[in-house]
């Protein structure tokens, strides 16, 4: 029967390291995608603050500041005006997130942007940069390192699995498995 098992370990250690494989081609995707998120953030910004410029210069057009043309809608008594009014401040207030969140983005080193990116993750953003993602390969330091930490994790969860379901398996077949007694009369000798 031990013919038996060299098929299963050769496909244990293909499994293996496909897994791993897998697991450093993942890992290393994420320089790409940080970039091309960053990338989307900084069109979101730069499309928010040429809206607000909009309103400036609609503003300054009236011989109005930006807080008084707003003002004007806000307190205009009608349910439209204050309604585009509300949608300014809330326009000035996610130019400031991204603002800051692009900031935060581009300020951290290659080694932290994993932590950063993580911190100041906007969802939303994530899903559009998701939906047209398109997978590279690392030529960096960077990159390197992150396909490394793929490789070791993807081996990591292949052992880790490997030993639960042998665990699994051991707990299930033990009450299967027959115990051998020795009849009392041959203890007696």
């Amino acid at each position: 029967m031990s013919f038996l098992k060299y098929p299963f370990r050769l496909l244990n250690g293909l499994l293996a390291r496909l897994i791993a494989l897998l697991g450093a081609a993942g890992m290393a995707q994420f320089p790409q995608f940080f970039s091309q998120y960053l990338q989307r953030l900084g069109g979101h910004l730069a499309e928010a603050k040429f809206l607000l410029l909009r309103y400036e210069m609609t503003a300054e057009y009236f011989n109005l500041t930006l807080e008084e043309y707003i003002a004007v809608h806000v307190n205009s008594g009608s349910e439209v005006l204050a309604s585009s009014g509300q949608i300014i401040n809330e326009l000035i207030k996610r130019i400031a997130t991204l603002e800051q969140t692009y900031h935060h983005l581009q300020a951290a080193t290659p080694w932290t942007r994993w932590l950063v990116f993580l911190r100041q993750l906007d969802l939303e953003l994530f899903q559009e940069t998701w939906a047209v993602f398109t997978p590279g390969i690392p030529t960096t330091l960077e990159g390197a390192a992150y396909a490394l930490f793929g490789l070791i994790v993807g081996w990591g969860i292949y052992s880790g699995l490997k030993f639960l379901a042998r665990l699994f398996g051991r707990l299930i077949s033990a009450p299967f498995h027959r115990r051998t007694r020795i009849p009392p009369n041959l203890l007696a000798n």
